[in-house]
């Protein structure tokens, strides 16, 4: 899911040229079309979210709580927002399992933080 054009036809061509078949690429709003999919009762195990470094939004990870994935696997490069957001993420009954601190600029002061979070059943208010 990506707003941007441009980048889902890239991801299209990407996974013609890499013979990849179980992979769909939208034009879309995350939080809309999440939202829009738990209205219609679809369900998904994972979701992967990779937001900018301001940050998710409260309206998406409303989305994805409403979904209610058994994981999400969030990729962030800005950790006070990722505070931010697992604090959410938590009220919202998502515990951080596990972290990876991902090093992707060398001799930068960079790094990715990749955080895997479990519905534990219970909202917390």
């Amino acid at each position: 899911m990506e707003l941007n054009k441009d980048a889902v036809r890239d991801a299209i061509e990407n996974a013609k040229l890499n013979h990849i078949k179980n992979a769909s690429f939208y034009c879309n709003d995350a939080g809309k079309f999440m939202f829009n999919m738990a209205e219609s009762g679809e369900h998904v195990d994972v979701v992967f979210m990779d937001p900018p470094r301001s940050g998710s939004t409260e309206e998406f990870i409303d989305a994805v709580s409403k979904m209610r994935p058994d994981k999400v696997v969030y990729v962030s490069c800005g950790p006070e927002t990722l505070a931010r957001d697992l604090e959410y993420f938590k009220k919202k009954g998502y515990e951080a399992k596990k972290a990876w601190g991902v090093d992707m600029f060398p001799w930068t002061n960079h790094v990715e933080a990749v955080i895997m979070m479990t519905y534990c059943g219970k909202e917390k208010k």
